[in-house]
């Protein structure tokens, strides 16, 4: 996914933090997942990585949008 839109991502924490939807600890160096267009950071383990792999997976396989 490219990281210049707003399209959410997978990257690497850059600082600790928390899950705002787990409350599980993010650790520096952790994978996260990005939502750049609400500037929040998920645990990679939580439903908005979830949601980042099931876009992925409609990118890749050209399927539309499911939950659209």
């Amino acid at each position: 996914m490219s990281r210049y839109n707003s399209d959410p991502y997978f990257t690497t924490a850059k600082f600790n933090s928390t899950c705002p939807e787990t409350g599980l600890p993010i650790k520096k160096g952790d994978k996260i997942a990005y939502f750049p267009r609400e500037r929040k950071a998920y645990h990679e383990n939580s439903k908005g990585g979830d949601q980042i792999r099931e876009l992925q997976f409609n990118k890749c396989f050209e399927m539309a949008d499911a939950n659209w």
